[in-house]
């Protein structure tokens, strides 16, 4: 019996991403009023003699378009910029329209209203036509793909101005079918296509009716892996009266025997493959597929007839270091023949990039050892330093290895580890750590697993670095002992400062006061020998986090904060996405000055903070200066000189810090800012702290889409400084930067979907979504750039989150 094939679709209602659409192309001629009309029309309004509507060739026009839904318009009219239009000509536009709208928000019987518009005069605009077209299909399907909408001429676009190609001729029917193939709506044969699609051409050609005296807009809507199902939003209230075990937000697999391919298509392409395709090269058309297909996101699945494409032109692809990893996932590693013939090109294909052989480290490769032994291969050329920026995802990667490897030496990846941990302490401490805490996540299936390669990590390492390896372990366990003391002391927070103190100095915790040279779990790069009593305190937090400064042998003070009680490992990771971040820019000699102090999980539930001083909350700032940071700043660096009394070294750091966590925060969707966790240095850095809200998750009802508040840009000199300008333009310049390293990034995270963080693992595919979608690769690099400025004006203008800022202050204050 044959088993059918799943039909797979989203709903609706759990894509929180905004509605865009592509104007494509104009085409097709216009009808011109009689001449009889057109001379009295001119006398009337002599603007219309240089109206595109009574000229052979078009002067500057625009498109406009509209949502509406029950008759009514759900948001203002977004508008194209200007572009000349030839008559009886294809017209290439090529521009995106971003609505303020997700696809989640759009009711079922949402519409788009088309119109083109001719510029006559300054202040008026004359429709040269119009058309409209609904998003969802009868069956509540969201339409996508490329479609082709008639033009009705002279009229503004309404709902009363359908945009279906209407007609029962050949042409017309042939057009229909063409559209739902383009759509990828009908199935494709690669050997008979392109005989098709000349003799299609070939009949429209001959026939004129489909062109004669009408227009035709060419737009493309979203795509997605699978399609979209129409689904009702739950209102944010109800769902949390429903409880959290019948929440449910997974993929839809409904099994459709309809969707399996034809048996003699089948055969075809089996016949193709075992075909020898060395001397094969792709047509234009082919190429084309084969582009798209490469600047597809690491997490885009690969369908089936990408797969045969990308196979069958292997050699021509193996000069291209960018097509491997699409190469590997397009194999059938259950099958002998591509198994082998896969891996007797791997060692000839052009070598890629390290960040590329991450993703030959996911769990999409478990059992091809060869895979991913060629990826360590690759890593291999990355040195300490970048190695570290790398190293909690190997860490996880490790659970991809085959269950055998964590007793033995099988496992390129963990010999890899192990051996440039030997070479470098540093390594070999971060490696030890992110280590322990999987052994000892009570969440994670892979215990015992990592409590293996703990031990044979201390066992393959000389003994003086096991030995202090050894020491870190007892310093945090003393350091969670007297946290977890302190904290079931049921008195005053003053009085638990002096107890602490007290227990430093002379009590039970004495000998943390003075000990032998230790290297800081934290910070490796930093030896402690003691904790200063005096300058102990405890925070203002129901977990009660310990603040500690430590003696160095270099006889400098070093500020931690021990937390118990917290989970870190989230705060740890977005942390490490900043450093990377900073480092990417930096390497196109872009320096933000960003602040990306150190986070280091040492269990489930514990952690070390690096103190950043000095350094003082936004909210503090402005409760002494008059809700002035400007005022803030002049205390320690003023310049009289300067036009707003501060150095202007500090307002330049002040600029670029603010511009880059922008940018960073936009990106990963870090939620629940307020002016206690964005903080200030006398120099200028800005920076964020505390990370416990994630890809675009926020406990803040309708946060601002940019973490951008009035009063930094107060401290810029106002929106019409040039201060402010530079602001503007350092977002654009670093978020087109990480746009490029988006790979890099999405790879990362890809490989923390089970690291058990809860905010990553709740929704493992639509995480990794979620970060993509911030990126907008469909855009160029100037549509990135304007979209950013939208949502930077957009956060400017918006007065809620004023608000929400005010009753953040006063919750706190009643919680002192």
């Amino acid at each position: 019996m044959k088993v059918p094939r799943e039909f797979r679709f989203y709903y609706s209602s759990d894509i929180s991403v905004k509605y865009k659409i592509k104007i494509s192309t104009i085409e097709g001629k216009r009808v011109k009023e009689n001449e009889y009309e057109t001379l009295n029309n001119w006398i009337d309004d002599p603007y219309l003699k240089n109206s595109s509507l009574y000229k052979d060739k078009t002067l500057d026009f625009y498109i406009s378009c509209t949502l509406y839904s029950d008759s009514k318009p759900l948001c203002s009219e977004e508008q194209t910029s200007y572009h000349l239009f030839n008559s009886n000509q294809i017209n290439k536009w090529d521009e995106t329209i971003v609505f303020p709208f997700k696809h989640q928000d759009l009711p079922v019987d949402t519409e788009m209203v088309f119109t083109i518009w001719d510029i006559i005069s300054p202040l008026k605009r004359v429709p040269i036509g119009g058309t409209s077209f609904r998003i969802f299909g009868r069956n509540r399907i969201e339409r996508r793909g490329k479609h082709k909408l008639c033009v009705w001429q002279d009229v503004e676009g309404s709902q009363k101005t359908p945009g279906q190609i209407q007609g029962k001729d050949e042409v017309y029917r042939l057009e229909k079918l063409y559209k739902k193939y383009s759509r990828n709506l009908l199935p494709k044969c690669s050997w008979m296509d392109p005989f098709t699609k000349e003799e299609i051409d070939k009949i429209i050609k001959k026939s004129e009716s489909l062109n004669r005296d009408k227009l035709y807009l060419t737009i493309e809507l979203p795509e997605f892996e699978h399609p979209v199902l129409f689904k009702q939003q739950i209102s944010p209230i109800y769902k949390s009266l429903v409880p959290s075990h019948q929440k449910s937000n997974k993929l839809v697999l409904v099994h459709d025997i309809e969707m399996d391919e034809n048996p003699s298509e089948q055969k075809h392409h089996r016949l193709n493959l075992d075909k020898d395709h060395k001397d094969l090269k792709p047509n234009s058309s082919e190429l084309r597929l084969l582009a798209n297909i490469l600047r597809t996101p690491p997490s885009t699945k690969i369908n089936d007839k990408d797969r045969f494409l990308i196979w069958r032109f292997r050699y021509f692809l193996s000069n291209n270091k960018k097509a491997l990893t699409k190469f590997l996932k397009s194999v059938e590693w259950n099958e002998n023949h591509q198994k082998q013939e896969a891996l007797s090109i791997l060692p000839k294909w052009e070598s890629i990039d390290i960040a590329d052989s991450l993703e030959l480290l996911s769990y999409e490769f478990v059992d091809t050892m060869d895979v991913r032994k060629y990826a360590v291969d690759i890593l291999r050329k990355a040195d300490d330093e970048e190695l570290l920026y790398y190293l909690l995802q190997l860490v996880q990667a490790i659970k991809h290895e085959s269950t055998s490897s964590f007793n033995s030496s099988d496992s390129p990846l963990i010999a890899f580890l192990f051996e440039r941990a030997n070479k470098n302490p540093i390594l070999g401490s971060y490696l030890y750590w992110y280590l322990y805490v999987d052994s000892v996540l009570k969440t994670s299936r892979y215990i015992s697993h990592y409590k293996v390669l703990q031990d044979r990590l201390l066992t393959s390492l000389e003994q003086p670095e096991s030995q202090k390896l050894t020491r870190q372990s007892q310093f945090i366990a003393r350091l969670s002992q007297l946290s977890a003391d302190i904290k079931a002391m049921n008195i005053t927070r003053e009085k638990k400062v002096d107890k602490l103190r007290m227990m430093l100095s002379e009590g039970d915790y004495s000998d943390l006061s003075d000990f032998a040279p230790l290297n800081l779990p934290v910070n490796p790069n930093i030896e402690v020998i003691g904790i200063i009593p005096e300058k102990s305190t405890i925070y203002k937090s129901a977990k009660a986090p310990m603040g500690l400064k430590l003696k160095t042998t270099k006889g400098e003070e070093y500020g931690i904060i021990f937390k118990t009680g917290d989970d870190l490992r989230q705060d740890q990771l977005i942390i490490q996405l900043i450093s990377l971040m900073d480092r990417l820019l930096k390497k196109e000699n872009l320096d933000l000055k960003l602040t990306p102090y150190k986070v280091l999980a040492t269990a489930e539930e514990d952690g070390i903070v690096e103190m950043v001083t000095p350094s003082e909350a936004m909210a503090s700032v402005l409760s002494k200066y008059d809700g002035d940071i400007l005022k803030y700043f002049k205390t320690s660096h003023p310049d009289p000189d300067s036009p707003l009394g501060i150095s202007p070294d500090v307002l330049d750091t002040f600029v670029k810090s603010c511009a880059g966590y922008c940018v960073i925060t936009y990106i990963l969707g870090i939620g629940d800012r307020h002016l206690d966790n964005l903080l200030l240095t006398p120099n200028g850095n800005l920076f964020h702290i505390d990370f416990g809200f994630i890809l675009g998750k926020d406990p803040k009802i309708f946060p601002p889409p940019m973490k951008l508040c009035k009063e930094m840009v107060v401290g810029m000199g106002g929106e019409n400084s040039k201060h402010y300008e530079k602001f503007k333009q350092f977002c654009c310049e670093a978020y087109n930067i990480l746009r490029k390293s988006s790979h890099l990034i999405l790879n990362l995270f890809a490989l923390m979907i089970d690291a058990n963080i809860p905010s990553i693992s709740e929704e493992k595919e639509k995480s990794i979504l979620k970060v993509q979608e911030k990126f907008q690769l469909e855009l160029s690099d100037q549509e990135a750039a304007n979209s950013l400025l939208q949502l930077l004006n957009d956060s400017v203008s918006a007065l809620f989150p004023v608000v929400v800022e005010i009753v953040h202050k006063w919750t706190q204050y009643w919680k002192a």
